[in-house]
């Protein structure tokens, strides 16, 4: 977001001409046509930024398991890069997280895991990038890190 609360963004067609504009004011932007009329309005940055950072560590994470953090990294990580990312069916979210989880042992009810991946979904979370993660939660950061530099 900008440290800025309002802002316009022009918006274009593929060719570069002009198609209109989202004016972004106090979490709300609202979208107009080139001559000015009212489109719509959404919460948010209009059009979104699109993300710069790859998401690749966390297949790679899913495919390998984790010894520890399992339960945190399924519900912050695995449950809205699967749901929201891949787009997968719940079912399908849900028996890769419960594999995921079953490399490292233990046990986990598919009750929880199915209510993260339905809370993900209906809130449109996004899973934080590595950096972010990192700074918010160090310890994961670090079972991760050891994970990801595995052979």
């Amino acid at each position: 977001m900008s440290s800025r609360s309002e802002f316009k963004i022009v918006l274009r067609y593929p060719d570069g001409s002009v198609a209109g504009y989202s004016k972004y004011n106090n979490g709300i932007s609202t979208v107009l046509d080139e001559r000015g009329e009212f489109l719509f309005e959404v919460e948010g940055v209009f059009p979104p930024r699109p993300r710069r950072t790859s998401m690749d560590w966390i297949e790679k994470v899913l495919e390998r398991g984790l010894p520890d953090c399992r339960k945190r990294f399924i519900l912050y990580v695995g449950s809205r890069y699967l749901v929201n990312v891949k787009r997968l069916p719940e079912e399908e979210a849900v028996q890769r997280l419960r594999d995921f989880y079953y490399k490292g042992g233990g046990k986990i009810y598919d009750t929880w895991i199915r209510s993260v991946v339905r809370g993900v979904k209906n809130k449109g979370i996004m899973p934080p990038s590595l950096e972010s993660l990192k700074n918010k939660d160090r310890e994961m950061y670090q079972v991760i890190k050891n994970v990801l530099e595995r052979k």
